[in-house]
């Protein structure tokens, strides 16, 4: 874990988007390199799927497990031509695609024989496109639970307790977290099956929200924390031009929706908190007495919460299904994107210098590695 003298944790906050998730492969391979092992990461939807890979293995083996985990959850790939032109890989990555879609994926998920409409009401099989048994083995090979369950590193994982809609984080610091609570993240309706865990129904935590900051941000107890942030769709983007740029496009909002809503509301609250932390210290010895004061000096806060928020950017051969693309060449190809834009984001590391003393938040943003802003 690196302290920079700062920061007394370090936190990893990875969101959903299916396949895409193999871009957090490289921006943790990346992290790891410049020696921040976080030690609090918190997943949603394929976002838990990393968290709990990381939280579940030694920093020495995580990159491998990460690696081993998306090759043993795709099928051999398609031949690709040397050279490939954009329109050629992305008629590639519309095939692996399609067979993802009548095929499922290998360790992961299979279509259902017969459907959902052949099944009796009631039951999983009558609520879901995909029987995804074969995920908690393949889960049990990659994640050392007893580690996660030790508290070597804590582990939040966000579902959508499905009878009233409210998205609930599994902590590995309250809970004894197993396979079927990073199931239940990544229980994405109507294709998954809906996970039950003490006697409830979740489904994927992206259904209420993508974004798995929230956990981290109410983690107690409160030390200064530097909070890397991945996403995995663009806000920012381009006018559509056909109905594939529509589809495309609607995705990328519909997934990132609430991402600015989440980081606005933690920076607001955050300095507003360590405002009012200020203001109470500066008061006589007499008033802090008062109940009221005393209400307000426990809602304050002297620590730091900052965010390095990276953005995955996907290049223009990525097809409107690009979360259910799961090619091995797609694969290596968004690690890769993900490896090179969070080096660009440490080598940059705006974080390190010093800020107003009074700012108990700060957003670093990054898209495709490139410095946007530090709010």
């Amino acid at each position: 874990m690196k302290k920079n003298g700062k920061y007394q944790r370090i936190a990893l906050a990875c969101q959903g988007g299916g396949s895409l998730g193999a871009y957090h492969i490289g921006a943790y391979k990346a992290m790891a390199e410049h020696g921040y092992h976080p030690d609090i990461v918190s997943g949603i939807s394929i976002g838990a799927f990393t968290a709990s890979i990381i939280a579940g293995n030694d920093p020495a083996d995580r990159v491998a497990k990460l690696q081993a985990f998306w090759d043993t959850i795709s099928w051999p790939d398609m031949p690709q031509l040397p050279n490939a032109t954009a329109e050629m890989k992305k008629y590639h990555n519309t095939l692996t695609s399609l067979q993802g879609f009548i095929f499922g994926q290998p360790n992961f998920f299979t279509p259902r024989v017969p459907g959902p409409k052949m099944q009796k009401k009631g039951t999983l099989e009558a609520t879901s496109y995909y029987d995804t048994s074969k995920l908690h083995d393949t889960l049990l090979e990659f994640v050392d639970f007893d580690r996660i369950n030790s508290g070597k590193t804590r582990l939040l994982l966000g579902s959508t307790r499905v009878k009233n809609g409210e998205l609930v984080f599994f902590d590995s610091a309250n809970m004894k977290i197993g396979p079927e609570h990073v199931m239940s993240s990544g229980s994405m309706p109507p294709g998954f099956p809906g996970m039950r865990i003490d006697g409830d129904m979740f489904w994927d935590g992206g259904c209420v929200s993508n974004t798995p900051l929230e956990g981290i941000f109410n983690a107690q107890p409160k030390v200064n924390t530097l909070c890397f942030m991945i996403d995995l769709f663009n806000p920012v983007g381009h006018e559509p031009e056909d109905m594939d740029d529509v589809e495309i496009r609607s995705k990328d909002i519909l997934y990132t929706s609430r991402t600015a809503h989440h980081i606005g509301h933690v920076t607001n609250r955050h300095n507003l908190q360590k405002a009012l932390s200020h203001v109470v210290s500066k008061l006589p010895n007499d008033l802090k007495k008062d109940p009221i004061i005393k209400e307000l000096e426990g809602f304050a806060t002297d620590t730091d919460f900052d965010i390095v928020h990276t953005v995955y950017d996907a290049p223009a051969y990525e097809v409107k299904s690009k979360d259910c693309e799961f090619s091995k060449s797609s694969i290596k190809d968004r690690a890769e994107h993900g490896y090179n834009d969070m080096q660009r984001a440490l080598e940059k590391a705006p974080w390190i210098q010093d800020k107003p003393s009074h700012k108990g938040c700060t957003v670093h943003k990054f898209i495709s590695g490139a410095h946007v802003s530090s709010d």
